[in-house]
């Protein structure tokens, strides 16, 4: 089994202040997700909860609303555990300077065919491109910039729905995800990757709309950077059971 493998750094988190911040228990239920989760990931969290029997990390919400923030895989391990209420830490978010919103961007490890033929297997439209200029990563029609060895392409649809196509049909054990389009980039070009999907960031006003909808966006799709770190915590697992 094999957890979500991230690389890149912002800050080292020793470097940012550490901030006491209230803990307080919602119930699972009333929580607003806003991305999909990926099943290895889950399965490697319920597989460490069981072994530790302690909660570890609260989950980051928004305060008021209970749009998750940072926690996604963490809340769906403990709710297949049979866990209905979670720690969490509420904090503002829209005007909150303290928080900032960025992505990942997904790497392959494995192997694949010959692009641009493996996107008329997968039936997508795209659209040949010269450079990463950045008006490709504004264009509302296309999700993803597609990046691999001998060209780069313009993916046309949504983020979710590529996404999805993309982990359909390739290994999803083999995708990882850094941090900048720089290392995205290099990971291909030195060999370590056979592509990358290149995307912009989305706004807070993103984040909220769609989780208060109830839709979700694809994997991975946001990262919250914040300009301080929070305690951990140690909470019995039956303590968040019925």
């Amino acid at each position: 089994m094999r957890a979500i493998q991230s690389h890149g750094k912002d800050h080292p988190s020793s470097d940012k202040p550490l901030i006491k911040c209230r803990i307080v228990l919602i119930d699972i239920d009333k929580l607003h997700g806003h991305e999909q989760v990926v099943e290895s990931q889950v399965n490697y969290l319920k597989t460490n909860l069981q072994q530790l029997g302690y909660f570890f990390r609260p989950i980051l919400v928004v305060k008021k609303h209970n749009v998750v923030l940072d926690g996604h895989h963490r809340i769906q391990a403990l709710l297949e555990l049979g866990g209905v209420r979670i720690p969490c830490i509420e904090i503002p978010y829209l005007k909150n300077e303290d928080i900032t919103l960025a992505t990942w961007f997904p790497i392959y490890t494995g192997q694949s065919g010959k692009f641009p033929g493996e996107l008329n297997k997968l039936k997508i439209e795209f659209k040949p491109v010269t450079s990463l200029d950045s008006q490709f990563f504004s264009n509302p029609d296309h999700g993803f910039t597609l990046f691999a060895k001998n060209g780069q392409w313009l993916l046309k649809g949504s983020q979710k729905s590529l996404y999805n196509l993309f982990l359909e049909y390739y290994n999803t054990e083999k995708f990882e995800y850094v941090k900048t389009t720089s290392y995205a980039i290099n990971s291909v070009n030195n060999g370590y990757s056979s592509f990358t999907l290149l995307r912009k960031t989305l706004t807070k006003q993103d984040v909220l709309k769609t989780a208060v909808s109830g839709k979700v966006f694809a994997p991975k799709t946001t990262r919250h950077i914040l300009s301080f770190r929070y305690q951990d915590i140690k909470v019995p697992l039956e303590n968040l059971f019925n």
